[in-house]
């Protein structure tokens, strides 16, 4: 039975084995902390929308579960490939569930749990869920991909917004080789201001965009907007419009009519949504 005396052991265990590939490998301290971090975070982030669903105690901390674990297999990808592009790699998801066979770590729940948490691991950065006959295993995907969603907004406007003052104040001699860059962060993609036409065309259209469209870190960043329209909770939509997270990318993309026609198109999407929540918020 899930408990939270069971969930504190996962996180321990975490804990310990971020910290063998920390003792191992110190010149990768920087994106190892990155995906610990974040891991730790998306399992906030999902017990915040399990709790705004009105969810048991024992379905929140199974939710918890899948947040901690839902990226442990970024760690054995990166320091085996120093990628975070599973084209260039392999797949960081099924990674994960190869991990926590091995590791034997949820050898305490059900094997009902187990394939809840490993599937939904594989679903989380799928462009679409994989149909289950097993309902739990599309909430809880749904649930992980939301939050996933949050906490990588987090994190990629926090690093833009550095990037962006390191580059007004710094000359790229003074930023060093990189020029404060983490091409890990941006998926080794071009830097320059080109946005590809088929990534414009999915936003327009209210589309996920698909990976393999991206050839700039602009088309990332408009990926990254376009997660919007998978978003699968209210929760998730209107803590990402609290947030203001999609602004922050937007100020970082070129001032052109495309990207203001894809802005305007967020914002009326923010709008309508909005206008759900007042009126839920007034019944």
């Amino acid at each position: 039975m899930i408990s939270r005396g069971l969930v504190n052991t996962y996180h321990n265990w975490f804990d310990n084995y971020i910290g063998q590939f920390l003792n191992k490998y110190p010149e990768l301290e920087e994106n190892i902390q990155i995906k610990a971090d974040h891991c730790r975070k998306v399992a906030k982030e999902i017990v915040g929308i399990a709790q705004s669903l009105m969810l048991g105690e024992r379905e929140v901390l199974l939710a918890e579960t899948i947040g901690l674990f839902h990226d442990i297999g970024r760690f054995m990808q990166y320091v085996k490939y120093q990628t975070f592009s599973d084209s260039k790699s392999q797949n960081h998801a099924e990674l994960g569930v190869e991990v926590l066979k091995e590791k034997n770590i949820l050898k305490d729940l059900t094997e009902d749990k187990r394939e809840i948490i490993h599937k939904s691991i594989l679903n989380h950065s799928k462009a679409e869920i994989i149909p289950d006959s097993n309902e739990k295993v599309i909430y809880y995907s749904k649930l992980v991909r939301d939050a996933d969603k949050l906490d990588i907004w987090r994190l990629i406007t926090e690093y833009y917004m550095v990037k962006e003052q390191k580059s007004a104040r710094l000359s790229l001699e003074q930023a060093g080789p990189t020029g404060g860059k983490n091409k890990t962060l941006e998926l080794e993609l071009l830097d320059s201001n080109s946005i590809s036409e088929k990534v414009i065309q999915a936003i327009l259209n209210k589309k996920v965009v698909l990976k393999e469209s991206l050839k700039t870190l602009n088309d990332f960043k408009l990926l990254q907007i376009g997660w919007l329209f998978d978003l699968n909770f209210e929760y998730s939509i209107k803590r990402l419009y609290e947030k203001k997270y999609l602004e922050k990318i937007f100020k970082t993309l070129p001032r052109n009519e495309k990207v203001f026609q894809i802005q305007r198109i967020v914002d009326e999407y923010f709008e309508q949504h909005i206008k759900t929540f007042t009126h839920e918020g007034s019944c």
